[in-house]
């Protein structure tokens, strides 16, 4: 009998078994594809090499006021590819050693409740028992039933759009949220005409309004249609409503970046007695299930849909297993966009606040104050901080922004937030010159 035995082992699940083992636990992993999950093998990694090749060559081709002229520039789709795969199957392999080096039994196959402190490797028949099981399926692309989508070749959804062998000549994408943006910016860099539909208000609704306002300046090449409403899909042509119009959008390929649902299916839920619904496992705030000894971290239980989120949730569970005191930021997940700028954030946004009903103080900081943002990208280049703090006390609310590096520079504001920083503290932080991460000493400053 194993202490510990993991369902899935994407970034939830390695990282909780590799916490376990350094604990002293006995573990055991089930998985039935690559470990490290859908972030590393179809998301999180081989979408952050292809949008680094985009931005290359973006870069390249629009460089000569800073003195870098082209007279070609091609891009090459299957070196791209390449390069993607190789770094995942390096990073994979990176895994694979982890698990080996902490004693973890790595097993191949899809696994499934069987009873109390069992699970049942389906495809071999082998029962492995132990005295917790964690949950951490992650979660699927959502395919929403739009008439049209099903069986045409046209429609890919991310993971499927993650390995196609030529390029398109026009791209649509359903769904304004990050994998839609990160996608849509990805194309578009390459000079290919992409349209996004939105059926809510704005593109990226969680995200602070001002951020969306200067990221959307920064969307060259990309339509935004937000407040729409998809009707059907022929052949290669969306069909949409808005605003009592009916309208049409074209492309070679169309992406459903529809969002992601949580993977509960085949894991032997519904006789498990584990309480869930179709938006996740129901836990605590420790990730505990209503069935004693049974866990769900990461996307599977629906609280958190981010690699980190789900690493953070391992790690936590791992530590409580092993009788460790843990607690799990869930008020203080950064978040990053990976576009060209990056947009970043963590903590409440303005409208939160305000939905709260907390007093706060507020600073907003144009990024072309800051001298190495002004040294890259010029007076044309876009980018903002923004800062909320507290009224009473001055702790630290939220922060986003806005600007290159910015996936680099928020994990100190995570930290601040976390720990109830002010804005006071922030000043006391000697940030080094000349670097974009100045602009977060600045706009503290302002306050």
């Amino acid at each position: 009998m194993y202490d510990v035995a993991i369902l899935g082992g994407g970034p939830g699940g390695y990282v909780a078994a590799e916490q376990a083992a350094s604990l002293g636990l006995s573990v055991a992993l089930i998985e039935k594809d690559a470990l490290g999950g859908t972030c590393l093998n179809r998301g999180c990694i081989p979408t952050k090499s292809l949008l680094n090749a985009a931005k290359l060559y973006k870069h390249a081709c629009h460089s000569a006021a800073m003195g870098v002229k082209s007279v070609s520039v091609e891009f090459d789709l299957v070196a791209a590819m390449s390069w993607k795969s190789n770094t995942v199957s390096r990073l994979v392999g990176g895994v694979e050693f982890l698990m080996k080096q902490r004693n973890v039994t790595v097993i191949k196959g899809s696994g499934e409740l069987s009873g109390p402190g069992r699970l049942l490797v389906k495809e071999s028949g082998q029962v492995i028992e132990a005295r917790h099981i964690i949950i951490a399926t992650g979660s699927v692309p959502a395919r929403p039933p739009i008439p049209g989508a099903e069986g045409n070749p046209a429609v890919l959804t991310s993971d499927e759009l993650l390995n196609i062998s030529q390029l398109p000549k026009s791209l649509v994408v359903i769904g304004g949220g990050v994998i839609g943006i990160e996608f849509a910016s990805f194309f578009a860099a390459l000079g290919i005409p992409v349209t996004v539909i939105e059926m809510l208000p704005e593109i990226l609704p969680f995200i602070d309004a001002e951020v969306v306002g200067v990221l959307k300046r920064t969307l060259k090449g990309i339509t935004v249609l937000a407040g729409t409403a998809v009707a059907r899909i022929d052949g290669t042509t969306v069909r949409y409503s808005k605003d009592g119009a009916e309208g049409s959008a074209s492309g070679e390929l169309i992406l459903l970046a529809t969002g992601r649902r949580p993977m509960l299916d085949g894991i032997g839920l519904e006789a498990s007695g584990i309480q869930f619904s179709k938006k996740g496992i129901q836990v605590d705030d420790q990730c505990r299930t209503t069935q004693p000894n049974i866990w769900a971290i990461g996307d599977v239980n629906g609280r958190s849909l981010l690699a980190h989120s789900a690493s953070a949730m391992g790690r936590a569970v791992a530590a409580l297993i092993a009788g460790q005191s843990a607690t799990i930021p869930w008020q203080a997940f950064p978040w990053v966009v990976y576009g060209d700028p990056e947009a970043a954030g963590v903590g409440l946004t303005e409208a939160e606040a305000q939905s709260a009903g907390i007093e706060y103080r507020k600073a907003a900081l144009p990024a072309r104050t800051n001298g190495r943002f002004l040294a890259e990208n010029g007076v044309t280049g876009h980018g903002l901080v923004n800062i909320l703090a507290a009224k009473a006390d001055g702790r630290v609310l939220g922060v986003h922004l806005v600007c290159p590096y910015a996936g680099e520079m928020i994990w100190g504001m995570q930290y601040a937030i976390a720990n109830g920083a002010t804005i006071h503290d922030l000043e006391q932080v000697v940030f080094p010159h000349p670097t974009v991460s100045e602009l977060l000493h600045d706009a503290a400053g302002s306050l």
